[in-house]
């Protein structure tokens, strides 16, 4: 023991060693005349406005340059860099100062006079127009240096009013209506962020009533400073805007080139138009069935122009699946008895705009084969050229470039897994697909896979092996399969999925569980962050096999285990919600997930009662239980290369009626890579109770519960390469809803279940290659909730150098993939 605490010390001493001639090492390549730039701050002279934390921020992004680059406070990019010389060839120098390494960043990079005028600009965009920036140089050490800027803001100016000055045209018109949503609040601080956004919303107000051409840039804004610190308003379209950009438009034809190729492009834009339901698709090799766009592009001919229809058209054409690149152009028509349906390329620049009126052409249906169109889209159309309106309307032809991709794949794939009925671990997985089934974007996946996994650390416990084998065949529409028709107008498919599974789930010299499931599921999106999976069919079948002469000792032990692990179906259906908005520029995003699950509701009610007891269907007894569970998770971006994550995880079973026990595939499971980490899977809880016999190799490790908490934080930062760091600390624990004889302490009572949390925590390091993630993370108990009351904290008894306590008690996590 004495020598396990030398060896810490001893470790200890060199790294402070280390740090303190490195230390000194940050300016020996600062050449002589300059200093090593070690950071600016700004300091704001005045009353702190409401928005003090954003307009802080906003000031010190705009500084420049960055420092070097620091991992837990340290330069050690800087460190290499310095270690290494000049490099003749592609040696060690070469590393230091080429991959490792950066060089350092000076003083004279940095610009004091030319920020200052940067963050005076910024101030005035925000309403401060008389903001004055100063700046002054610090020297610190030897060769080192740092920049204080100091804002003195002043006055804010306010906005006064604001008017909007139009005439009585329908443009005019059109600007005046959208008034009552502005950006622009009297009385808010003048911000020339909210103006940019005015000018965005009443261009996008415009192009939602046809005014295709016109942009933001055709709209002034004239701000007016009064003497009493406010800011008048006016907003107007330019006098020199072209007349193009004042005529709203109307789409004329509507043409699709689903099989488009830029190495064959004369020939994937040729073809013989086939005419469906208002859209011209020109598709020689016979890909996709015209239907498959109906429910795709939402343009209409003899249509206003809508920016809402067009960028529908476009996100749903992407989000088929089935394209790789979709592009589409709109060029104005002169003569509307003429079509231009074949050829042409998306990268064709565009023709002059015509500016003059549009030659309208009385037609006739009879003469014109290649023009028809249904009679309810038409009757619009007709009545205007029939009766020589005189219009300002402009015509549209719109294409639309699809370059599909191949249509059928095969994918390998290595993840790690975290599920609810416990196969945590790592998994391997096949899976071939064809994107384009029967030539309706529909989706056909036929995938094997399997799993298992590995954890090393107090390898007495539990010592059964898992793995898990499966195979799925799934069918994916690009549609609502109801009986009646849904219109869904979103950018996003709705999709049904029916699939039917199979899995292994095979506990060494134990047991095989088998399950056989048929599952029908809606999948939809509300916004791009917003997902929904409702599946009204879910029918499983379980069935265990080859139990083993010792798995029914253990049963003689723990006989509650026997009734989750029994021949049985589940009948029900399921639905979950989720909110994921993370995106990587995103400071502070959240992934949140709900599901309820529930089974044998219905089948409880017309079933009766066999001569047993239970209810059966096909002389198997089926579960009955209600499920649910929610997940929350919030990513924060505490600095560059440097995240913070928790997340949080709830889940109640309640069975009921035909079921004493959740089913194994539903119970509540924790411990393991993607969970408590500082435990093994499944040997944790239910409680305070702990069974004896995972001391052995010879016990099952399956504990299980109905209700589960857990709650992970972790910092993850990133060191050079593919390597990143983290620290974790996990929490939690399972729990029965009722109390059984053989496991006591496992029942959840609300007065006492705080005192029955596991606490772990630890290192680890991650090696991201982009397309896998390799993770090791190295824990140890902190609180274990099966020891006497006043022993559970174990602080006082972690002991690095005792090789008794590390096999004991050190968990090496080995996973595919991030934990959560």
């Amino acid at each position: 023991m004495q020598k396990g605490n030398s060896y810490i010390i001893c470790c200890i001493i060199l790294c402070l060693g280390f740090l303190a001639i490195s230390s000194c090492s940050t300016t020996r390549t600062v050449p002589e005349g300059d200093r090593l730039y070690t950071g600016s701050t700004v300091a704001w002279k005045g009353k702190q406005p409401k928005d003090y934390g954003s307009l802080s921020e906003g000031l010190k992004k705009r500084i420049r340059p960055n420092t070097n680059r620091k991992f837990l406070g340290m330069p050690i990019k800087l460190w290499l860099y310095n270690m290494g010389h000049e490099p003749k060839g592609k040696g060690l120098n070469y590393l230091l100062r080429k991959k490792w390494g950066e060089p350092p960043v000076l003083l004279s990079q940095a610009k004091p006079d030319y920020t200052g005028e940067v963050l005076e600009g910024y101030l005035v965009d925000n309403g401060y127009f008389q903001a004055e920036v100063s700046s002054a140089v610090k020297n610190s050490g030897s060769k080192k240096a740092s920049i204080r800027y100091e804002a003195v803001p002043n006055h804010r100016y306010t906005i006064k009013s604001v008017a909007y000055l139009t005439d009585s045209s329908a443009i005019g018109r059109t600007v005046t209506k959208a008034y009552h949503k502005s950006s622009l609040v009297v009385g808010k601080p003048y911000s020339l962020d909210s103006i940019k956004a005015e000018r965005e919303r009443i261009h996008a107000a415009l192009k939602e009533q046809g005014y295709y051409y016109f942009t933001p840039d055709y709209l002034l804004v004239q701000a007016d400073t009064t003497n009493n610190g406010t800011v008048d308003l006016f907003l107007k379209i330019k006098d020199n805007t072209p007349l193009v950009a004042l005529r709203p438009y109307r789409m004329h034809d509507i043409s699709l080139f689903p099989d488009y190729s830029l190495d064959n492009e004369a020939l994937s834009t040729t073809g013989t138009p086939v005419y469906y339901r208002g859209m011209y698709i020109i598709d020689s090799s016979k890909r996709f069935k015209p239907i498959v766009f109906e429910r795709s592009v939402f343009l209409r001919p003899d249509s206003l122009y809508r920016l809402s229809s067009h960028n529908i058209t476009l996100q749903r054409l992407i989000n088929l699946g089935v394209f790789k690149f979709v592009k589409g152009t709109f060029r104005p028509v002169r003569d509307t008895s003429r079509h231009n349906i074949t050829g042409g390329s998306p990268n064709a620049p565009t023709p002059a705009r015509d500016t003059a009126a549009p030659r309208f052409v009385k037609r006739n249906a009879a003469a014109d084969s290649t023009y028809r169109r249904d009679t309810a889209l038409a009757g619009t159309y007709r009545a205007m050229v029939n009766n020589k309106v005189a219009l300002d309307s402009g015509w549209l032809d719109a294409k639309f470039y699809l370059t599909p991709y191949k249509r059928r794949s095969l994918q390998t794939e290595l993840r790690g897994t975290s599920k609810s009925n416990g196969f945590i671990g790592s998994e391997a997985r096949i899976t071939a697909k064809n994107r384009n089934w029967l030539h309706s974007a529909t989706s056909l996946e036929i995938g094997v896979h399997g799993g298992m996994e590995w954890q090393t650390g107090n390898k007495s416990a539990g010592g059964s092996n898992s793995y898990s084998l499966g195979a799925e065949v799934a069918v994916t529409f690009p549609r609502f399969l109801t009986p009646f028709r849904l219109n869904i107008r979103t950018p996003y498919v709705p999709r049904t999925r029916m699939s039917a599974s199979y899995e292994l789930y095979s506990r060494a010299d134990l047991y095989n569980l088998n399950a056989y499931t048929l599952q029908l599921q809606y999948l939809w999106q509300k916004t791009a962050y917003l997902n929904h999976a409702f599946a009204p069919v879910a029918v499983t079948y379980v069935l265990p096999t080859k139990t083993t002469a010792a798995y029914d000792s253990i049963l003689k032990n723990d006989p509650s285990q026997r009734a989750s692990i029994e021949k049985q179906f589940i009948l029900g259906g399921n639905y979950t919600i989720t909110f994921n908005n993370q995106t990587a520029n995103r400071i502070h995003s959240f992934y949140i997930s709900g599901n309820v699950d529930v089974s044998g509701n219905i089948a409880g009610l017309v079933i009766p009662k066999s001569d047993s007891g239970t209810k059966n269907i096909l002389k198997n007894p089926f579960a009955q239980y209600e499920r649910f569970s929610l997940e929350g998770r919030h990513y924060w971006q505490i600095g560059k290369g440097k995240q913070w994550v928790n997340r949080l995880f709830l889940g109640y079973g309640l069975p009921y009626g035909n079921s004493q026990t959740l089913p194994f595939v539903k119970q509540f499971f924790t411990g393991g890579s993607s969970s408590i980490r500082a435990f093994r899977a499944r040997t944790l809880g239910p409680g305070s109770y702990y069974n004896k016999g995972l001391d052995t190799a010879a016990l099952l490790a399956n504990e299980a519960g109905d209700i589960k908490l857990e709650f992970n934080s972790e910092v993850r930062i990133h060191i050079a390469s593919v390597f990143n760091f983290a620290a974790f600390i996990d929490a939690g624990n399972i729990w029965l809803q009722k109390q059984v004889p053989e496991k006591p302490g496992s029942q959840f009572k609300l007065d006492s279940f705080y005192r029955q949390i596991a606490v772990g925590g630890g290192i680890g390091l991650r090696i991201d290659a982009s397309i896998v993630v390799v993770r090791f993370d190295l824990a140890t108990p902190f609180r274990i909730p099966y020891l006497p009351p006043k022993e559970r904290w174990v602080f006082d008894k972690i002991n690095f150098g005792d090789p008794d306590w590390r096999k004991k008690n050190l968990i090496l996590n080995i996973a595919i993939g991030y934990p959560f």
